[in-house]
């Protein structure tokens, strides 16, 4: 082999190795955009199910422990938000819309339950205010659980309130009341829910104004039902909410290691 074709042979063979380094097998390159990646989903909006797929909470011996942030709150003025110490879960949910006072239906967030233990639960939230310290502003959203037999609000002394513009019956146990209509505000069957500890998280769900009732639902029969939530007071925050019968205790439903419900996506 001459000189001159031992150069052509090195200067061939130099750009061939360059074309090789330089050429790309899309085949066997990882897709960033989420082809060949399975990127792990931690957003909990709609309790993690992939779009299109509800999230239903399945009820377990008399007791549902949701958490606020697993309903679909995208496109919605509710934020998931971590600044607040000693919360629950990923997150918590804080309305950061205008103030709805005498509006519910804003930013309505919706949680699928399924109930296999019908009964009398009680429902009651952990929630914050992440505005000011005042325990009487910021406190409030709005609730409604209108698909089931019976939702009220009943006092220590037995005294009952239904929501205003309810479509449900009343319990038996409201006959001979001079009123069963809250104090405040309420439309279509909502309920406005509040608390009043400033600068703390606090197990509380109260209605009618300056008359503190708890919150009770029946559900006769097992089945399907839908919690909705949607938005008051700006501010509000609700890390998580339970649901639980008289065989449940309050401190053993709203305890730190309560386990949450088994989420089904359907």
């Amino acid at each position: 082999m001459t000189l001159k074709t031992l150069k052509y042979s090195s200067l061939f063979l130099l750009m061939s190795l360059m074309l090789i380094a330089c050429s790309s097998d899309d085949d066997q390159s990882p897709d960033t955009n989420g082809g060949d990646v399975d990127t792990p989903d931690v957003d909990p909006n709609n309790g993690g199910c992939e779009s299109g797929a509800a999230a239903v909470f399945v009820e377990k011996d008399g007791l549902l422990v949701i958490e606020s942030e697993n309903a679909v709150f995208n496109n919605t003025d509710w934020t998931l938000t971590k600044s607040a110490a000693d919360f629950s879960g990923p997150g918590y949910l804080v309305w950061n819309g205008a103030d709805a006072f005498n509006q519910p239906a804003n930013g309505t967030l919706t949680y699928k339950i399924r109930v296999s233990t019908p009964g009398t639960y009680r429902f009651i939230w952990r929630s914050r205010i992440t505005i000011g310290t005042n325990g009487t502003e910021h406190n409030d959203s709005w609730l409604r659980i209108a698909d089931a037999k019976h939702f009220y609000g009943r006092k220590g002394n037995g005294n009952i309130v239904y929501p205003k513009g309810t479509m449900q019956e009343p319990i038996p146990e409201s006959e001979g009341q001079a009123t069963t209509v809250p104090n405040g505000s309420g439309q279509d069957g909502w309920f406005k829910i509040y608390m009043n500890t400033a600068s703390a998280w606090h197990w509380q769900s109260s209605t009618s104004d300056n008359d503190g009732h708890n919150i009770f639902v029946v559900f006769e029969t097992a089945g399907d039902y839908t919690v909705e939530v949607s938005g008051r007071s700006r501010g509000h925050a609700i890390d998580k909410f339970v649901l639980f019968t008289d065989g449940v205790t309050e401190g053993s439903a709203t305890a730190v290691d309560a386990t949450t419900n088994e989420i089904k996506c359907e």
